[in-house]
């Protein structure tokens, strides 16, 4: 298999939401494509492209958080770059349903979405909805949904499998990846970049704080049993990976 990051824009938020501290952080929004034998899959779909130029539709977001994001940058170009048309993807694992992780659904028009049962419960919540945490936009698209728990293996090999991870949302999930060279945790918004696990840091917006720590300590425990981290908008580590991705 092979893991390819596709950088689908960035956000740019005030550090004091995530970690309280003053300043403002550049965040790497990422999908990530999936060469698997059994069809090509994606983690994450980015931000829907009218952000491009309507960044209005974000509603109470935008009092914390600003999107640079240009034509070019949405997620069916970023597989044009790669030679993928947006129909080749046959499943799509999402970590939540936020709009820089669930928005770009919608240009993959024959693919499966694969979301925890408890987001996707979330999701159509009109609570939620009018309250600006989730837009039906971004993924209520008339796919077939997947509606999975804990463990789920994607393609019952191993390979792919969901780890639930919740507490930035109620049902945020992680994918773990067997790779040749061994095995990749992809750990979405459980923890945006390796700081906030090294000082369990976590932001005042989520769900459930502690229900998020204690995913963290879960995926910190996968770390020391081997697996590598992928963590969900870290730049640093983005840089590190080649652009032609891990096997």
């Amino acid at each position: 298999m092979n893991l390819i990051p596709l950088r689908v824009g960035h956000v740019d938020m005030a550090l004091r939401i995530v970690t309280g501290e003053d300043g403002d952080v550049h965040l790497p929004v990422t999908s990530w494509l999936i060469d698997h034998p059994a069809g090509l899959v994606l983690f994450d779909t980015g931000m829907h492209p009218g952000l491009q130029t309507d960044v209005g539709r974000l509603g109470a977001n935008t009092r914390f958080l600003t999107v640079d994001y240009h034509p070019g940058e949405e997620l069916a170009a970023r597989l044009d770059d790669e030679g993928v048309r947006p129909d080749d993807i046959a499943v799509t694992v999402l970590s939540h349903l936020h709009f820089d992780h669930a928005g770009g659904c919608g240009q993959l028009p024959d693919t499966r979405l694969v979301v925890h049962r408890a987001e996707w419960e979330a999701g159509r919540d009109q609570a939620l909805v009018e309250a600006g945490v989730y837009d039906p936009v971004d993924y209520d698209h008339g796919h077939e949904v997947e509606q999975v728990d804990d463990g789920h293996d994607v393609f019952g090999d191993g390979r792919l499998v969901c780890v639930a991870t919740p507490g930035h949302t109620a049902g945020h999930q992680a994918l773990r990846v067997e790779l040749e060279s061994g095995p990749v945790v992809l750990t979405g918004d459980c923890i945006y970049f390796k700081r906030m696990l090294d000082e369990m840091l976590v932001p005042r917006f989520g769900f459930d704080t502690e229900l998020q720590r204690a995913s963290m300590r879960r995926l910190a425990d996968l770390e020391e049993d081997g697996c590598r981290l992928l963590f969900g908008h870290d730049t640093d580590q983005l840089d590190t990976v080649p652009a032609g991705g891990l096997r």
